[in-house]
């Protein structure tokens, strides 16, 4: 086919009318049938979306029709400092000129003849009174580029007479004749802000999409001299663009300047090799004319919520998709161009917008704005544990003050209100150090007696040693905030710290209604019978508190149900109910001894189930012994951990490992590299176990990486493995280093050119269930994690959700205690103690699996283990 020479591709700026590459979609008849029936439309849509092309194609077609048109341009009349008058006086002459009305209308004379009325008046008075009397026939007004009047003091009284106008259609037929077509970027909300006033809710909205392939048979023709197979290559184009109408011109005309054409079945190299040297690379330096620096100024101009827009899109940009609403945020991006509403979805628009605005982009945005980035960025690395990244003083008081009047994201606000809580807690340290230290000098000086002043410094040094009240609950407060709006539970909680045990009773039962499987209600409501009942049996466990809120939760669940059930036998006899406290470590060495000491104290306390991981247990462990307590961990793997008074109910380090060189030997891997923070219980036993197997087994480890490397450069790592012809990456990360592990995973799965792939093994605080619930980049991680108890079966029956390895290795941990505490008519610690040590605690091997998204059936988490079967 012979190509017209008149054939182009337009890049930019509104196509003519006779355009041969203009593209008709479904909003081309949607405007023109509703501006035909006299319907007010507007068409609110990012930029260089060909919403002003639209405008003239439409204008034509009705103007074909014997409707009478004008357009409107804003850019033509405002001016920088326009005024009011001046933008009516502009407006009106355009019209004027626009419908030829200007021989038996002189406008200036019409205009100073009325200098007494306001603006709005002569506007109204001239629709009114010389438009609507000059003019026979229906008459629609295009008014593009509206998005330059939203920041004059003036636009909400514009507006406002658009939609008074519409309205009078009822009362003045004559009015009926008048359409008004808005087109701009901006939101309705934006139209009209003043509060006061009716919003403008008028009008058909015209959804504006990108090219779909059925609609671009016009673009073909201007390929046909230039490809073999002009379809295919027309569908790699919208591969690339998504539609979006000016990239898809402007890649249409870079396949044509191209001089080398694309043969057949090249089609997808050829045309991502212009992508990517023509577009990706050197975008900046390549966006001519402009448009991708026209989105990025789009989103950074919003002095005010850029901030969240930027972590709006953070999100987008991991999850590949959020679900859509109507909130301003979502609204303001997605007029930026960068994101797309599709199926109740927002996502990135195109691969060209995601290749370029990507995760580094983002960060680098977002340290330009926050005075706080780089303590953000290490606080949410450490999955929000790392107390030393949080602000404090003059730090912490700058950041609230540049945060004022500021729309941050909900991450923004959870680091600067935990800074506020630690520097709180501080202060109230330092209160009570300050108050013990005072009385210490006083009884002193007075010359109290020396046992009188040595109270004083056993209270002094004590108070610096025990955990604060705060942490340990059992009815009394809240430690793992208000996860749900259930009003009742927040007032069983305070009908409980009253001792009103009867109403903390019937309040927490009906939370428990409202939310049947959440286990710390369960736990309360058991706890608050227990004390009606009077000389409870006593268990403690050690959760992680609010900082792991799921993996919290799920401990606590097996928890519960196994104080349920013996509760539930007791009932009917006078026998003493079990009573739990939950005390909150947030997995912390000094804190987890610090629960450690405060237990002890509690005479009442016959055992321990925890702590949640092998350093916080270490840490713990030589305070239980020396009081005689017995301590169960449903989840501390580390076989330094031993002794008759720790016990564990999932299995040991030297089996995960074992586990482990297992499944290398079945995939016939022979060289490996191991990841591990070595100041980590766990991480350095599996290492050192692992060190061992691997040379029995002749399976070589090039090398051991420290995750605690503050020079670690997950990329250079992956890449360097590579180079060392490593056959799998081996994770074991603590809870702070999880996020490095993540970075370690994506950075290999992007590799490309891989002769062959690096299998990905992982353990540690990957197998904590909120890891599974927060990070979708795990996907296809292969773990080795403690199998799920099959005797433990009610929660599977009565929870929402199916049972989690911990959820059974936690019930198993409280019903060894409940069995230890049932052996003996007047239980004690080391009749506890000594039944614990005659029993066998079931403990079943670790297992291989694979994390996998869900079917969408799970509320609780994106991703879910399957068993690998080998």
């Amino acid at each position: 086919m012979n190509i017209q020479p008149s054939f182009i591709y337009q890049v930019g700026s509104s196509l003519p009318v006779d355009a041969p590459t203009y593209v008709r979609r479904k909003a081309d008849q949607e405007l023109y049938h509703a501006l035909k029936v006299r319907k007010f439309c507007y068409i609110l849509n990012s930029r260089q979306m060909g919403k002003s092309s639209l405008k003239v194609q439409t204008m034509h077609r009705l103007q074909q029709e014997g409707i009478v048109c004008a357009a409107i341009d804003t850019t033509l009349i405002l001016e920088e400092g326009v005024t009011a008058q001046k933008w009516y006086k502009g407006l009106i002459r355009r019209l004027v000129s626009s419908f030829k009305i200007s021989e038996d209308f002189n406008w200036r004379i019409w205009w100073q003849e009325r200098e007494q009325f306001s603006c709005v008046q002569c506007w109204i008075e001239f629709i009114e009174d010389v438009l609507l009397k000059k003019i026979f026939g229906n008459i629609v007004i295009f008014i593009d580029e509206i998005d330059r009047l939203l920041s004059l003091n003036f636009k909400d009284d514009f507006f406002a007479v658009i939609r008074a106008l519409d309205n009078l259609r009822t009362e003045k037929p004559e009015y009926r004749r008048l359409t008004f077509a808005l087109l701009g970027v901006a939101t309705p909300s934006d139209l009209i802000s003043d509060k006061n006033r009716t919003p403008f809710n008028i009008g058909q909205a015209i959804e504006l999409t990108g090219f779909e392939l059925a609609e671009t048979v016009p673009l073909v023709a201007g390929l046909q001299n230039h490809v073999e197979n002009p379809q295919a290559v027309l569908k790699e184009v919208l591969y690339w663009t998504g539609g979006q109408p000016f990239l898809t011109q402007k890649l249409c005309k870079l396949i044509v300047d191209c001089q080398s054409p694309i043969p057949v079945g090249h089609e997808v190299e050829c045309v991502e090799k212009i992508v990517q040297s023509q577009i990706i690379s050197n975008w900046e330096g390549n966006d001519e004319p402009q448009h991708l620096r026209t989105i990025r100024d789009r989103i950074l101009c919003n002095e005010q919520p850029v901030v969240q827009l930027l972590c709006l899109y953070q999100q987008i940009l991991q999850q590949d998709e959020i679900k859509a609403d109507k909130s301003q945020e979502q609204l303001k991006l997605r007029l930026s161009g960068l994101v797309v509403k599709c199926e109740g979805k927002l996502r990135i628009y195109n691969r060209i917008y995601k290749a370029i605005f990507d995760k580094s982009w983002v960060n680098q945005i977002l340290a330009q704005q926050r005075p706080y980035a780089i303590k953000l960025n290490a606080w949410l690395d450490s999955n929000c544990q790392d107390k030393s990244k949080l602000l404090r003083g003059k730090a912490l008081q700058y950041a609230w003050q540049w945060a004022k009047d500021k729309s941050l994201s909900d991450r923004d606000y959870q680091f600067l209100n935990a800074s506020q809580e630690l520097q709180r807690r501080s202060q109230q340290r330092f209160a009570l150090g300050l108050v013990a230290t005072l009385m210490f000098v006083v009884g002193t000086v007075v010359g109290l007696r020396k046992e009188i002043t040595d109270l004083i410094f056993d209270y002094y040094s004590s108070s610096l040693q025990l955990a604060e009240p705060e942490r340990f609950s059992e009815g009394e407060r809240n430690l793992f905030g208000d996860f749900s709006q259930n009003y009742n539970r927040i007032l069983g909680i305070e009908a409980f710290e009253q001792k009103n045990y009867a109403k903390s009773i019937e309040l927490f039962q009906k939370a428990l209604k409202a939310n049947p499987d959440d286990p710390v209600v369960k736990i309360y409501y058991n706890n608050a019978r227990a004390n009606q009942q009077g000389n409870p049996l006593t268990l403690a466990v050690v959760t992680s508190g609010y900082t792991r809120k799921i993996t919290s939760l799920e401990l606590l669940r097996g928890v519960a149900q196994a104080q349920e059930n013996f509760n539930k036998k007791r009932n009917k006899s006078n026998a003493r109910l079990l009573k739990i406290i939950i005390a909150n470590d947030d997995t912390e060495p000094i804190q987890a001894a610090k629960i450690a000491r405060r237990l002890v104290i509690n005479s009442n306390v016959m055992g321990v189930i925890g702590h949640q991981n092998s350093t916080a247990s270490m840490s713990a462990l030589p305070i239980y012994e020396k009081a005689g307590l017995a301590m169960i961990s449903p989840s501390s793997a580390s076989d330094l951990l031993k002794g008759k008074f720790f016990h564990r109910t999932t299995a040991t380090a030297q089996k995960f490992a074992e586990k482990m060189t297992e499944y290398l030997i079945y995939k016939k891997l022979k060289r490996v590299n191991i990841f591990y923070n070595p100041d980590d219980t766990y991480g350095k036993n599996i290492a050192s176990n692992l060190e061992k197997l691997l040379f029995n087994h002749g399976i070589s480890i090039i090398r051991k990486v420290n995750l605690n490397n503050p020079m670690l450069n997950p990329e250079a790592e992956v890449l360097r493995s590579q180079q060392e012809s490593a056959d799998a990456l081996m994770l074991f990360p603590d809870i702070n280093f999880t996020s490095v592990a993540i970075e370690i995973y994506r950075a290999s799965n992007n590799l490309t050119n891989q002769p062959k792939k690096m299998l990905i093994l992982g353990a540690g605080s990957f197998n904590y269930p909120d890891i599974l619930a927060e990070n979708v980049f795990i996907k296809d991680l292969i773990l080795v994690v403690p199998s799920i108890n099959k005797s433990y079966k009610e929660s599977e029956k009565k929870c929402k959700q199916p049972v989690t390895w911990l959820t059974g290795t936690s019930y198993n941990a409280t019903q060894a205690f409940i069995q230890a505490l049932s052996s003996s008519k007047q239980p004690s610690r080391s009749t506890v103690l000594a039944k614990i040590n005659s029993m066998s605690l079931e403990v079943k091997e670790p297992v291989i699996v694979k994390v996998v998204k869900n079917n969408g059936n799970c509320q609780e988490s994106q991703l879910h283990l399957e068993a690998v079967i080998f």
